[in-house]
């Protein structure tokens, strides 16, 4: 059997590497928009959608092996992550949707760290 840290080490790597794909396809669709004006919307391409859930997948594995290895049961651990890596998984998708429309509107505004210490 599979130690519980290999687990959730996997898992970690799972969401190392999709975060970067998910990361890179929102940053090429942001390049396009600026230099070719192509919409960065819709967010919902395969590419896009597929490394996301690859990604709260990755978060559920990892999460089921630092659970495991505090002593929780597998399925417990497994009920658990699942939770957790999609209620903050979901919001969050809508924040990048959220995000590319008010980047596609111009509406975008850069924050300035100085502006915020005084």
């Amino acid at each position: 059997m599979i130690d519980t840290k290999t687990i959730a080490w996997i898992g970690g790597s799972l969401v190392a590497f999709f975060s970067f794909v998910f990361v890179y396809v929102i940053q090429v669709k942001l390049s396009k928009w600026s230099k070719e004006k192509i919409s960065p919307l819709p967010l919902e391409g395969l590419l896009t959608i597929s490394s996301y859930i690859s990604t709260l997948i990755g978060l559920t594995i990892m999460f089921t092996g630092i659970l495991e290895t505090f002593t929780f049961s597998f399925y417990n651990s497994l009920i658990a992550s699942l939770i957790l890596a999609f209620t903050t998984g979901v919001p969050m998708w809508g924040v990048v949707k959220t995000m590319l429309k008010e980047f596609e509107r111009g509406e975008l505004k850069e924050i300035v760290p100085e502006s915020y210490s005084k």
